[in-house]
């Protein structure tokens, strides 16, 4: 052992002797070899274990974090380096090399804050099903790397001699004199930053709060502005977005169809008319519509025996939330016309006591009433056959999502197909969701 510290001094007796220009030379190239050791050999090999382990977040997380090590090897060189050349110069520029110090690590702990907390909160908010409950990560993650980079800064300004001490004093006054002067006003521009963080809407979708429905065209620092239907322009403070619900029509689309709309019309018919012809004629009007799309195909259900009449709801969907109105429009028309065709019966909502059937309009009573009869029957049969076939379609959904969430429970898969694993069990649930409600 004490042979190696023999050596260990010749050898720094050596470069100390060495002329100022051979120890520069010196510095410069023990530097360079370090920076080549670290990139190509450790930081290498640390991605190549990186890339076999099984999360995904570290792969992120690797990238910035090697390129600042290498720039904090490299001011670590400089450090040493000046500090055996000229000492005087080290004393001159330490403040400059602390900053260096300072913001590399403020920038590492920042890296490491945004990519590590969004999954750590994801995986602490999901749920039993295994489904993750999103919500505020990116907003703790803003705030979090927020405080650091403050306390960077103020590190920072001590490092320049600067006193804090009274300026924080009088900054502290003023900030109470402003704050209860401008409460409202900085109370919207503090919901202005959590809505960006948030994002529950972008400008060009269209939203409905308090009863407001409208086209959002600018969001601002103290309000948003919508365009309703009737081309009014109405100014929302953004106090208002966040203390109140929001419904975001341009966002609600199941399976990835982000504009994709639920359509529901609800009619009425009279007592006497049989519910299987009911839906028949309703589906086929809904299949017919040029704005519906053919998946999911549309459906029709009974949902109330109300005192006049029987109430049925059309399930029918449009691939864009915009065509809504223009859709209705023509599915009300067509369900009339057909209601016409077939003799159909929308009663009015009065109190009389009536005898017998109502009378079917023009001659050949008789014959009228055969062929209703046998188109009631037919669409009985058919929409008896629809019912079993729903059924076992979402049976084989539930058991699909039964057997997906059996394999999150799979430590063996990578965070990455949990994800994708997650996203398909929410797109068949939201498909089991599609018929629920009155």
């Amino acid at each position: 052992m004490s042979r190696l510290f023999d050596e260990i001094d010749f050898v720094i007796n050596w470069a100390n002797e060495l002329s100022t220009s051979a120890q520069i030379g010196l510095c410069i190239g023990l530097t360079l070899g370090l920076l080549v050791l670290l990139k190509f050999v450790i930081l290498k090999r640390i991605g190549q274990f990186v890339n076999k382990t099984e999360v995904g977040w570290d792969n992120d997380l690797f990238v910035p974090i090697s390129k600042r090590t290498e720039f904090f090897a490299m001011v670590l060189c400089v450090n040493l380096s000046l500090s055996w050349l000229s000492p005087e110069s080290l004393v001159q520029v330490n403040y400059l090399l602390n900053i260096a110090y300072i913001l590399l690590m403020t920038s590492i702990i920042s890296s490491t804050i945004k990519v590590v907390v969004p999954p750590m909160m994801a995986y602490i908010q999901s749920n039993e099903s295994g489904v993750s409950v999103t919500g505020r990560n990116v907003f703790l993650s803003g705030l979090m790397r927020s405080l650091v980079w403050t306390v960077a800064i103020f590190l920072i300004v001590n490092e320049f001699g600067i006193e804090l001490s009274g300026i924080f004093a009088s900054f502290a006054v003023f900030s109470l004199i402003a704050g209860l002067a401008l409460q409202q006003s900085l109370g919207n521009i503090l919901n202005s930053f959590m809505l960006a963080m948030d994002r529950p809407f972008d400008v060009g979708d269209r939203i409905e709060v308090n009863g407001i429905e409208g086209k959002v065209i600018s969001s601002g620092i103290l309000s948003t502005k919508l365009l309703t239907w009737s081309e009014e322009l109405v100014i929302i403070p953004n106090n208002s977005l966040v203390s109140n619900t929001v419904m975001n029509k341009a966002r609600g689309g199941g399976d990835g169809v982000p504009k994709r709309l639920n359509l529901l019309v609800d009619i009425g018919v009279d007592y006497s008319e049989d519910p299987p012809h009911i839906k028949k004629i309703l589906i086929e009007v809904a299949k017919s519509c040029p704005y519906t799309l053919e998946d999911p195909s549309p459906r029709a259900l009974l949902i109330r025996l109300g005192e006049y009449s029987r109430d049925f709801r059309l399930y029918t969907w449009i691939s864009d939330y915009s065509d809504e109105w223009p859709a209705r429009d023509w599915i009300l028309q067509a369900i009339s016309d057909r209601f016409n065709e077939e003799d159909i019966i929308i009663p009015f909502p009065v109190s009389i006591e009536m005898k017998g059937q109502p009378s079917y309009r023009g001659a050949n009573r008789e014959l009228r009433v055969r062929r209703k009869e046998a188109r009631q029957h037919a669409a009985r049969l058919q929409m008896a056959r629809a019912d079993e076939v729903h059924r076992e379609e979402r049976d084989t959904v539930r058991a699909e999502i039964a057997w997906l969430e059996q394999q999150l429970l799979d430590t063996s898969l990578q965070s990455r197909e949990k994800e994708k694993i997650r996203a398909e069990i929410a797109a068949l649930a939201s498909t089991l969701d599609m018929f629920d409600g009155d």
